[in-house]
């Protein structure tokens, strides 16, 4: 086994026990004064800036109690007074990330004042303003100090309308309404309705994306009875997909479009719940209202 050879620790020196007290600085009251006693005791030298050392942590210890809650804002009025005379102070706002969150709206949710003290602003508190708009979807609020408040957003992406009786929202793709106002530039989109559909809506736009020649015609979709999508076409006509097994029923639908090429009708239902057949009928005005299969055995045929 080696020997372990015990060395006589070094004194530190006056530049590494100053180090050591401006460290002490940034952790907690009750640290502070640990720190402090032991720099106190470690030489003459240093008595008087450890004797200032507890003297400030005891002062940010009793400005924790509420009765003083009065005095630590006076103190910290005038510190951001002084920082901002400094040369701290708010003289730009940078933002990243923004395409369609309105800049009048931003600036209300930063809420910064130009010459204002920059370490006065809470930045949670902005962070959590500026994450309430509705484009916003994360948002990161940066200090550059000495003078720059900087925003990056991540905004959410236009997806579908959902249609709630008469109201109109876009959505993103994961369903959240993003707004109910100023939708004309968005009516290129699918419109998604019925219960639970906005949830839904991106598992069956994710499916057509093998299937263009649907995907095209397809202007809106209606998730019926929480079990099933009626898909409406452009001149009128509607798909009605089962509630399971819609790959293979979309195959069918290929397959006759290529022999009959049906989804060119106008006006015509193309129901294709039932596994052993396709059934063409004339569309109703109220697609998702349509009556549904009676459950038995498939039809086999040789």
């Amino acid at each position: 086994m080696p020997a372990v050879k015990q060395t006589k620790p070094n004194k530190p020196s006056l530049k590494n026990r100053l180090g050591d007290a401006l460290i002490s600085i940034l952790v907690t009251p009750l640290n502070l004064m640990a720190i402090g006693l032991r720099v106190l005791w470690s030489g003459r030298k240093l008595r008087l800036a450890s004797m200032a050392l507890l003297c400030a942590a005891l002062v940010v210890s009793v400005f924790r109690f509420d009765k003083f809650t009065p005095a630590a804002e006076l103190v910290r009025d005038k510190t951001h007074a002084i920082s901002a005379a400094m040369g701290f102070q708010i003289n730009d706002i940078t933002v990243e990330g923004r395409q369609r969150t309105q800049a009048a709206d931003l600036l209300a949710a930063i809420d910064a004042q130009q010459g204002g003290a920059i370490f006065a602003l809470d930045l949670d508190d902005m962070h959590a303003r500026v994450e309430a708009l509705p484009w916003v979807k994360e948002a990161v609020v940066l200090r550059r100090l000495p003078n720059i408040i900087h925003v990056k957003l991540t905004e959410r992406q236009p997806f579908a309308l959902y249609q709630d009786n008469r109201q109109k929202a876009l959505i993103d793709r994961n369903g959240v309404a993003i707004t109910r106002h100023h939708l004309r530039a968005f009516e290129h989109l699918p419109t998604f309705s019925g219960e639970g559909s906005t949830l839904r809506a991106s598992d069956l736009m994710d499916q057509l994306k093998d299937y263009p020649v649907l995907r095209n015609r397809m202007v809106a979709a209606h998730w019926t009875g929480g079990r099933r999508w009626t898909v409406r076409l452009d001149h009128g006509g509607q798909v009605l997909l089962p509630e399971g097994n819609i790959e293979g029923a979309l195959e069918r639908l290929m397959q006759l479009e290529k022999d009959r090429r049906i989804l060119a009708v106008e006006n015509q239902a193309i129901d294709l719940r039932f596994p052993d057949r396709v059934l063409l009928r004339p569309d109703s005005k109220r697609s998702h209202q349509t009556p549904q299969p009676k459950r038995k055995n498939p039809k086999v045929t040789s």
